[in-house]
């Protein structure tokens, strides 16, 4: 106990023990520096005894800038001070909802509003009580808003549907299971007894599960030690030394178990297999669900809507909607495309299947990746492949020469990843494909068919999933192009244009007739309108499925088809903008140091760079209303901003001939600060943060020595890297990111 934090052990009548921390930080910086050093002894005592332990409070600092409006900038010092004391202690941040400014000043003008009270848990906490939510509740008549910490109940585990899980090779009787499943004939398609023999493997593999013993790894090794402290008195047996042995190989089998099953469900790619990091990886485990855990959203009435069943009805009425086109048109006027694809490429896009490319793709695949509704993962495949093989590649070729996909087999789950902090509308979510292995075997095969083409077809101005650009080079040209604005020559303007729900709104049936100008075979046209029109979906909530509906527009995030098909979609924009720039309707950015460039485009990230004279507005104002009405792609007005030079006049009334707001420089563009004079340390803070937000909460004590360095090598170094092929960092803003990486480390 002390005069800024007061600690409390409850224990129920159970026997159920957790700690509770009291915080009240003081105002004084250097008083608040014993508040975090008994921050960390708790969070130490707690973690040596394994007990759930929760702080909160009103903490008298923020851990962020954009923690706090108004007013003077945080010091970096005090939060350096609270994001140092979090790394060290392993705490983390309860999902915040309600009134996150829970302190403001009351004033009427020159207001200021801060994050200054939360909740903090440790893994413990997390793994005992996943669900659970700090609410920020009405100030009333303080200045501060009361904490409420809420306890949400977990779904049944037993709802959940079937995952292959990676670790089962391991345990007796597996591959008699498997094999047996996966024996099974059945009579019709190719694709049907693929499937068939899928359900009969699962339906086997469900009852040797539910029959399987259930070993604890904690017993196993309790029994270790005492037939080791037992062996001291008699070394010389034979009989005890082979029971060591055979208990000391079935530890190992379960610990091997258990950091395998951790590590698919973390999916940590840039850790390096045989570095058992298990606890890490069930941290980060916690730290995805309690992220991704749906607790309330504000449903189309405006009602916030915490009922499990009515957030279950309200995200599958919303996503059926969203994918059924309403206005699209069905005849399109005959489209001019700068290059074609030539016979000899479609011959490509067409040849025989061959085994060695279906291998090739099952042989490269990330073990961890999700698996579709079916449950199998691509490791399934990995690991069974001799059997799996030939049937696989009769599914494959099937499809090739029929164009038709099973219904089953082109079933999704979404999976609804939160773009924001405390997100609450559906807007706010990104909806990820889980789609079924199989499938996905077909349309890799599609996209390392179309790779050679693409290079064709798609012009320089895109540099996302095209096979030999990059996209530090992409963002370099961008921010050589911004750095003219403030030479002389004439009024110069950026616009960043945002599209709304890019993916999801895709018009099919354009992209089909889109590939159709481009040279693309009937063909393959047909199979790519099979692949996407096919899908049926289902929403996943805490992981389990809800609704059963199918959709007439838009391509999945998660399909390895659908980067390569926006890409073309994008690339008629830039069929728009050069005939506007071509016929002087729309002029370009002149530089002495790079192409003449009208626009940039990296996936769904549109710049568009111009001199802004009235007229050149209204045609790109235009361009973008035919893009929109053919493709589906509509502008967000809400979130598409233009950037003047200072030598522009009129700025408000040319941005309104556009229809966006007026923005001010620097403003972000694939991540990095887009500014004309050199980026200073403020421009640079989301990096630190981004460092920052990376290892706050993943305990160091959870990984080993390498792990920590793998971490920072491929997870912190790699942004910071592309940042610093990009713009010229700041020094100080490096030394900031060299420390929080020391620390943790």
């Amino acid at each position: 106990m002390s005069d800024q934090l007061v600690a409390i052990s409850f224990t129920n009548k159970g026997g159920f023990r957790f700690l509770l921390g009291a915080v009240y930080g003081h105002n004084d910086r250097r008083r608040r520096e014993t508040l975090w050093q008994d921050i960390i002894r708790l969070s130490s005592l707690a973690m040596h005894r394994h007990l759930p332990l929760l702080i909160m409070g009103d903490f008298n600092a923020t851990l962020y800038r954009g923690e706090k409006l108004g007013g003077r900038p945080v010091p970096d010092q005090i939060l350096s001070d609270f994001q140092s004391c979090l790394l060290q202690s392993g705490l983390r941040d309860l999902e915040r909802i309600g009134h996150i400014w829970t302190w403001h000043n009351k004033a009427v003008v020159s207001r200021v509003a801060c994050q200054l009270d939360r909740a903090l848990g440790n893994s413990d906490w997390f793994r005992l009580f996943p669900a659970s939510v700090a609410e920020g509740l009405p100030a009333g008549t303080s200045d501060h808003s009361p904490i409420l910490v809420r306890f949400v109940e977990s779904p049944r585990w037993s709802a959940r549907p079937f995952r292959y899980d990676n670790s089962w090779f391991l345990s007796a009787g597996y591959e008699e299971t498997v094999v047996g499943g996966l024996s099974q004939e059945a009579i019709g398609t190719a694709q049907f007894c693929m499937v068939h023999r899928l359900k009969k493997t699962k339906r086997a593999i469900r009852d040797w599960v539910r029959v399987l013993p259930r070993t604890s790894l904690q017993e196993k090794e309790a029994e270790l030690r005492d037939l080791q402290s037992e062996l001291q008195g008699d070394m010389m047996s034979g009989e005890m030394a082979a029971r060591e042995k055979r208990l000391a190989a079935e530890v190992n089998t379960l610990r091997l178990q258990q950091e395998i099953s951790a590590a698919q469900r973390a999916k940590c790619s840039w850790l390096k297999d045989g570095d058992r990091c298990t606890k890490f990886f069930y941290d980060v485990i916690r730290a995805r669900q309690h992220r991704n855990r749906i607790q309330r959203l504000i449903g189309r009435d405006g009602r916030l809507v915490t009922d499990q069943g009515a957030i279950q009805e309200e995200a599958v009425r919303f996503y059926s909607e969203l994918y059924h086109q309403t206005d699209y048109p069905s005849v399109f006027p005959q489209l001019i495309t700068k290059t074609l694809i030539t016979e000899y490429g479609n011959s490509l896009l067409m040849a025989p299947i061959r085994m060695a490319e279906v291998e090739a793709i099952v042989m490269q695949a990330d073990a961890s990746k999700a698996p579709g509704p079916d449950g199998f993962s691509s490791g399934f495949y990995k690991r069974h492949w001799g059997i799996l093989k030939a049937p696989v590649l009769a599914a494959v070729q099937e499809f090739f020469v029929t164009g038709k996909l099973l219904k089953e087999l082109n079933h999704t789950f979404l999976t609804l990843v939160p773009k924001k902090e405390g997100a609450t509308s559906l807007a706010d979510f990104r909806p990820i494909a889980c789609c079924n292995y199989l499938y996905k075997i077909i349309t890799h095969l599609m996209c390392r068919r179309m790779e050679d083409a693409m290079q064709g077809l798609v012009s320089r101005n895109q540099a996302a999933f095209i096979k030999g650009r990059s996209i530090a080079e992409h963002s370099l040209l961008a921010h050589e192009l911004i750095r003219e604005f403030h030479k002389p020559g004439g009024m110069k303007a950026c616009v960043k244009l945002d599209l709304r729900k890019a993916y999801d709104t895709v018009n099919r049936d354009f992209l089909c007739h889109l590939m159709g100008a481009m040279g693309f075979s009937e063909t393959w046209v047909d199979r790519v309108r099979e692949c996407i029109s096919s899908p049926t979906f289902s929403v996943l909530i805490q992981g389990i499925p809800y609704g059963f509906f199918g959709s007439s527009r838009g391509l999945r995030q998660g399909d390895p088809l659908s980067p390569y098909l926006f890409t073309l979609v994008m690339e008629y924009f830039t069929c728009l903008m050069d005939i506007a720039v071509h016929r002087e309707r729309i002029v370009p950015i002149y530089s002495r140091v790079s192409p003449v460039v009208s626009h940039l485009i990296y996936a769904d990230d549109l710049l568009v760079l111009l001199r802004p004279s009235m007229r050149g507005m209204r045609e790109l104002a235009a361009v973008m209303e035919e893009f929109g009405q053919l493709s589906g792609l509509r502008l967000n007005r809400d979130k598409s901003k233009v950037y003047f030079s200072n030598s522009c006049t009129l700025k408000e009334e040319r941005a309104m001939e556009l229809g966006v707001e007026k923005g001010d420089l620097p403003v972000k563009y694939l991540g990095v600060p887009l500014s004309v004079n050199y980026a200073k340390d403020r421009d640079c803070q989301s990096l630190v943060d981004f460092a920052q937000r990376r290892v706050e909460g993943w305990q160091a004590a959870g990984l080993s020595f390498g792990g920590r360095i793998e971490l920072v090598r491929s997870v912190i170094s790699a942004i910071a890297l592309f940042w610093l092929q990009s713009i010229m960092v700041p020094l100080a803003t490096i030394r900031k990111i060299e420390g929080i990486c020391a620390k943790f480390i």
